[in-house]
């Protein structure tokens, strides 16, 4: 595991193989030379079993505080992507057909319940989910 950061109770570490970032308490760890010893190993999403958090450089400031404003991008809950876009969710053709069933001409403006929530897409997986839900 790569070494991304630290705050007051938590080091934060990339898995190598899925790119995710991980938490660690820092009650967990041991300072090392060159990193962090994870006193009990810890299990990736992947899979992938971290014992260690390798790389840690000692940063200034400034260094650390634009590395905390990159760590706030929205990431993708699925392939953790930051390259996602953001659009309204339009017109909805089956809330359409059921509301002109129910309604009859007057029920196609049931397509339009809902057009206004945002919808996030990751253009990396076609992952879609509503704003403000995950």
């Amino acid at each position: 595991m790569k070494y991304w950061g630290e705050d007051n109770s938590f080091i934060k570490g990339e898995c190598e193989h899925c790119k995710r970032v991980l938490k660690i308490s820092i009650g967990n760890t041991s300072r090392e030379d060159n990193g962090f010893y994870l006193n009990t190993p810890i299990k990736c999403f992947c899979g992938s079993i971290h014992n260690q958090i390798k790389g840690f450089v000692q940063e200034t400031k400034s260094a650390a505080q634009t590395r905390t404003n990159n760590d706030s991008n929205i990431r993708c809950p699925q392939c953790t992507s930051t390259q996602i876009t953001a659009g309204n969710k339009g017109f909805g053709l089956g809330k359409a057909a059921a509301g002109s069933l129910l309604l009859g001409p007057l029920g196609l403006l049931g397509g339009f319940m809902g057009s206004k929530k945002i919808m996030i897409t990751c253009l990396k997986c076609g992952n879609k989910w509503e704003a403000g839900k995950r």
